[in-house]
């Protein structure tokens, strides 16, 4: 998202846009500003998408409105927001712009100078708050994980396939490239080692396999992603021999 340093945005008013309001004189209504309306407030944004922001402006005898939207702490004056664009419609000055998660989360000022054909200057500014929001991941599963053969001599490979699955619906559907681990916990143990890792192919099936050297159980173990849920497959157990074989 592009980023501006002083966040404002200014729009003047020229003659031909003027409302008519009878013979110029001492009549003519103060300048006067109010920020009618932040929406939506709080501004909830996600890791996936912005959210679209809109801020009403409303002045009499104005020809120039300057937006400026930050943070109101001043610890982050930098990080202001996205330049806002203006629909100007007679005495409502209509600003829009966009949050996302790259926007601070917090309290944020709306702040509106209004200027009138003498240069006088009225200010007006209200609080308004963004919220980030964590979005649900869809649910994953590790399937029909087995490990072949269940015995096996001291030091023979041992083979590891499964399936990467998320939830579609109703359905269960392949993920394709993302990094399986295979764990490893010996018979006694409370702990799991790391022995190797696949990446999951067409249909969501990984392959894997490495040398056995005691009996316990193994496991597959996926960590997520941004979109995508951790899950853990059911174990498996193998039993191991020496047999009289040396490394």
């Amino acid at each position: 998202m592009k980023r501006i340093t002083v966040g404002l945005l200014s729009a003047a008013l020229g003659g031909s846009l003027l409302l008519s309001a009878g013979p110029a004189s001492a009549e003519r209504a103060a300048l006067s500003v109010h920020i009618d309306n932040v929406n939506p407030n709080p501004v909830v944004v996600t890791d996936r998408q912005d959210t679209n922001v809109t801020i009403e402006v409303r002045t009499t005898e104005a020809v120039r409105v300057e937006l400026r939207l930050r943070p109101a702490s001043a610890q982050f004056r930098n990080q202001d927001a996205q330049e806002p664009k203006l629909l100007h419609e007679g005495d409502l000055w209509r600003f829009t712009t966009s949050f996302d998660a790259n926007d601070i989360e917090g309290r944020w000022l709306a702040i509106a100078d209004a200027y009138d054909k003498d240069g006088k200057k009225l200010t007006d500014q209200v609080n308004f708050s963004v919220k980030h929001e964590q979005q649900e991941k869809a649910e994953t599963r590790l399937a029909s994980f087995r490990v072949s053969p269940d015995a096996v001599r001291k030091g023979r490979w041992v083979y590891f396939t499964g399936r990467l699955q998320v939830r579609e619906d109703r359905f269960w559907e392949g993920v394709k490239g993302e990094e399986v681990g295979i764990y490893f916990r010996s018979r006694g143990s409370s702990g799991w080692k790391w022995v190797t890792s696949a990446d999951s192919g067409w249909r969501g099936q990984f392959k894997a396999k490495a040398r056995a050297f005691r009996s316990g159980e193994y496991r597959a173990v996926y960590e997520g992603n941004d979109e995508l849920s951790e899950s853990t497959s059911r174990s498996a157990q193998v039993r191991v021999w020496d047999g009289g074989w040396h490394r």
